[in-house]
């Protein structure tokens, strides 16, 4: 069993068998070098190996060192020159090896200018209890051997944190200090006792008490030497953003993406005006006059909606079992009406659960946790956070919980990737664009709305959700250009599309370390639509929606623009 309920619903019969995904030709070669990318991951960051799938490594964390980190870059440097030398023999093979190339060109990237485990202190302060939790929430293994693995991590966890201290040889943001501070503090209060709890009245329940111990010790200790030692040690205000250059190759290497970006940003602030008179027009056949008085000002009747449906919302303590019924709703939906295949016909629902509190502050909304690709058991989790005081709860308004469901689970990132974990295909199990991940989850909020699935006000949630995807690359390129601060990006998001302040603040400084993340949701949910656009006019009234989609996932994560030129090559 795991330490989260599995409690889920059943899906709806079915009236037909669903077929298979459509396989596609494997490239031995890219394959290969899928196989050595794995291995050096595995051999550096054994929590990644837990992600992935690969247990064997599941009680230990990183033995981080100057020696470690430059071999991994060297090993990723010798993986991208493997590449670059297979000449590929079709569109297929061409699209695996860049798609490869781009995950690996993004761990090489995080690792040479980025500079993570040198200047982010939030890095090691997470790691502990993420891992942790990756373990306690994956039904990979019995309880017991998890838990025990799980002990074995927080035992690792005071020379993982030395280490660190070891590393954080250069200056940071402030607000990335800060972060790191009440991660770790978050973490050493909640996590050993999550374990110890679990532990208890079992023969691991001794070791458990005093390996959280020691690693919530640990934690404060590092918590206060970031306080005490660091942050006068690094007195200045030093900036986030990478700079134009830096961000132009990580947008080329790693998303197969050249434009400029300033004309990127330009695109997110064009799909934002395009957005509000979407949303006016819809505000308007909801009956609400174009503009009406507010105090002194006139306001848009699309925000006076947005206020108005955001009042109405699950309570604190029922707001879990919401997205559980919604997923269950949308699952019935997607299925019964041959939107996409489903991976898992026999699985229950996703399983839906409140985010762990250590984890709040950086997931200020919903998220997905998805088995690995390489795990036996494909189950997943969406995390739902409750808000910190009870205005945030509007952010999971019945309005907005539609479309924030839809993109978590159906048609959204569980279908995803529960899809993409069966390909048979490593590299396509592997390559991992955030463009295409999130992309496809934003493409399926809107995939909703294109199949009558929400009602006005749902309808009226979705658009919102879009306008802060389209905020969102407007961010991004304005914090790693420098343009823009992320106090001045909070406090736009809280006034263009009503956030609460907190979680608009925690939000957007969350962006400074993702570079190009928040990008991906909008540039790769806009390549989907065009592709999606362009087969149904070649295809006509031969064109199969769940046929389009099922080609799509067999692709894999790959970076949007290589899988809208493989399509492009197969015809």
């Amino acid at each position: 069993m795991s330490s989260r309920s599995t409690t889920a619903s059943p899906r709806s019969p079915r009236t037909a068998p669903l077929p298979e995904p459509e396989r596609h030709a494997i490239s031995d070669a890219t394959d290969t070098i899928a196989r050595s990318y794995l291995d050096a991951v595995v051999a550096a960051f054994p929590q990644r190996a837990t992600e992935l799938g690969l247990h064997d490594r599941d009680g230990e964390l990183p033995d981080i060192s100057v020696a470690m980190l430059d071999g991994y870059q060297r090993d990723l440097a010798d993986l991208r020159s493997r590449l670059a030398a297979i000449l590929p023999t079709d569109a297929e093979e061409a699209a695996d090896r860049d798609a490869l190339d781009a995950t690996i060109a993004e761990a090489a990237f995080q690792q040479e200018v980025e500079r993570q485990w040198r200047r982010n202190p939030h890095t090691a302060a997470s790691i502990v209890p993420n891992s942790v939790l990756l373990l306690l929430s994956r039904e990979f293994a019995p309880l017991e051997q998890r838990l025990a693995d799980a002990c074995g991590r927080l035992e690792a966890a005071p020379r993982l944190l030395e280490a660190a201290r070891e590393l954080l040889d250069e200056p940071c943001p402030p607000h990335w200090r800060d972060m790191a501070i009440d991660a770790a503090n978050s973490a050493a209060d909640t996590v050993p006792a999550m374990v110890a709890e679990l532990a208890a009245g079992t023969r691991l329940a001794a070791r458990a008490t005093t390996a959280g111990q020691a690693a919530a010790e640990a934690l404060r200790g590092y918590a206060a030497w970031l306080a005490d030692e660091h942050a006068p040690r690094f007195p200045e205000a030093v900036s986030y953003a990478l700079g134009e250059t830096a961000l132009r190759r990580r947008l080329a290497e790693v998303h197969a993406v050249f434009d400029d970006p300033a004309d990127l940003l330009a695109t997110g602030e064009t799909e934002i005006a395009a957005i509000i008179e979407t949303m006016a027009e819809h505000a308007t056949g909801m009956g609400y006059a174009r503009t009406s008085q507010h105090g002194t000002a006139e306001q848009p009747n699309w925000v006076t909606a947005l206020d108005d449906v955001k009042r109405h919302h699950p309570s604190a303590d029922g707001l879990v079992d919401a997205y559980r019924a919604e997923m269950a709703k949308l699952a019935d939906f997607v299925f019964s009406n041959r939107i996409v295949t489903d991976p898992l016909p026999d699985a229950p629902v996703v399983a839906v659960e409140a985010t762990p509190e250590c984890q709040r502050a950086f997931l200020p909304l919903a998220a997905y946790e998805g088995p690995g690709p390489l795990d036996e058991v494909q189950r997943g989790h969406v995390i739902v956070t409750p808000p910190p005081e009870p205005a945030g709860l509007r952010d999971h308004s019945w309005a907005s919980l539609q479309s924030v469901s839809a993109h978590e689970g159906y048609p959204g990132h569980h279908l995803q990737i529960t899809s993409v974990n069966r390909l048979p295909s490593l590299t396509r199990k592997v390559v991992e664009s955030h463009a295409m991940i999130e992309g496809w989850g934003l493409y399926a909020e809107q995939l909703m709305a294109d199949t009558g699935y929400y009602d006005a006000a749902g309808r009226l949630g979705q658009l919102a959700m879009r306008l802060l995807r389209a905020l969102r690359l407007v961010l991004d390129m304005g914090l790693q250009t420098g343009e823009t601060t992320w106090e001045a990006g909070a406090e736009r998001a809280v006034a263009l599309v009503r956030m609460a302040p907190t979680a608009a603040r925690n939000e957007v400084a969350r962006y400074t370390m993702m570079p190009t993340h928040p990008f991906g949701f909008l540039t790769g949910c806009r390549i989907l639509e065009r592709l999606r656009t362009e087969t149904e006019q070649r295809q006509g009234d031969a064109f199969d929606l769940r046929a389009f989609h099922d080609r799509v996932l067999s692709y894999g994560h790959m970076p949007p623009p290589l899988l809208a030129s493989a399509l492009a090559a197969a015809g």
